[in-house]
């Protein structure tokens, strides 16, 4: 397994624990989940790490699973920041 697989697939399970684990936050009159977003947060710096090290290990090119891998996991990191910043009702 190449080193930056690793830490996509952090990247990975850090969007699966955020589905688990909930830190509610009042905001004005919603609710916010602070948890998931600072886990999303570290997913990103996560996703960063693995692109950069996928590019320098390969030349400057990534493999294209680790292109497709990368973009199914900034959508869900995407789809999860939007759903924990999003306010809800108290």
């Amino acid at each position: 397994m190449p080193p930056y697989a690793l830490q996509l697939l952090i990247a990975l399970v850090l969007v699966g624990v955020s589905r688990l684990v909930a830190y509610p936050l009042t905001v004005g009159s919603g609710v916010v989940d602070a948890l998931d977003a600072v886990l999303m947060m570290l997913a990103l710096v996560n996703l960063r790490l693995a692109w950069s090290g996928a590019n320098a290990s390969g030349g400057g090119r990534a493999p294209a699973w680790f292109v497709i891998a990368g973009l199914v996991t900034a959508g869900l990191i995407t789809l999860a920041m939007v759903a924990a910043l999003t306010p809800r009702a108290a």
